[in-house]
């Protein structure tokens, strides 16, 4: 199956919860290093996030950030319902928001 595009209710409710889940990693606040992290998902049968493309300035940001959203699953249960959506959304990484 193809994946559809997910609803505006569904985009900003998972770019809420990554958002909230990924820490800034240590190796950029060290370097005190911001960036963004462009990323398209598809929530998988089970409620996980499959991602499907990322992209950044920074490849140890790109690798970090799909790593962790790989990882999550809180909230699977939930997001099981809305499997087979695809999400777009930007990851940023502003020092000012640490």
């Amino acid at each position: 199956n193809e994946p559809i595009p997910a609803s505006k209710a569904v985009s900003n409710s998972v770019a809420t919860f990554i958002s909230g889940e990924l820490d800034y990693p240590e190796f950029a606040i060290n370097e005190k290093f911001e960036c963004c992290v462009v990323v398209k998902l598809t929530i998988q049968e089970d409620g996980t996030f499959s991602v499907d493309a990322a992209n950044s300035i920074d490849d140890r940001m790109r690798k970090y950030v799909v790593s962790a959203i790989s990882s999550l699953d809180e909230k699977a249960d939930y997001y099981s319902q809305f499997a087979g959506q695809q999400v777009a959304l930007k990851v940023k990484f502003d020092l000012k928001l640490i």
